[in-house]
């Protein structure tokens, strides 16, 4: 397993990559500024905070149950400047009434903003909650709105 550290706008995220790619990525909240050692993940993140956004999605292995990737799959596909609810991806995902476990999927991401669980809110629209903060949670909606 290989460990290294990429910044954003938000904060800087440690990089955890297995055989099959990027297993993991770790928001560090309250860390001092380093030196991205992951280059070619810092050129997506680059892209994601971009006015244009990620491009191109890293290779990655996602280790979680077969809802959660089947919500993870369907995360991945929300357009960047649009929302859905908990309540609307338990319906499309053909599991109406699983609105909490869609949530519970969204806390167990493993890799946030490649997977934009932040684009998830309450069925009144209000903004929910969000594994990197809410504060993040709005930020990033604001920036893809743009």
């Amino acid at each position: 397993m290989e460990i290294k550290i990429v910044n954003s706008p938000i904060g800087n995220f440690s990089s955890v990559y297995g055989e099959l790619g990027l297993k993991k990525l770790i928001y560090i909240k309250h860390n001092k500024s380093k030196q991205p050692t992951d280059k070619n993940l810092q050129i997506l993140i680059n892209q994601f905070f971009s006015q244009n956004g990620l491009q191109d999605l890293p290779t990655y292995e996602l280790i979680g149950t077969k809802f959660q990737k089947k919500v993870w799959d369907y995360l991945s596909k929300i357009p960047r400047g649009t929302t859905e609810s908990y309540s609307s991806v338990a319906r499309k995902i053909g599991t109406p009434g699983a609105a909490r476990a869609v949530g519970t999927a969204c806390r167990l991401n493993p890799i946030p903003l490649f997977i934009p669980c932040h684009r998830v809110v309450k069925s009144d629209n209000s903004i929910g909650e969000f594994g990197l903060g809410k504060d993040n949670k709005r930020f990033l909606l604001d920036l893809e709105r743009l």
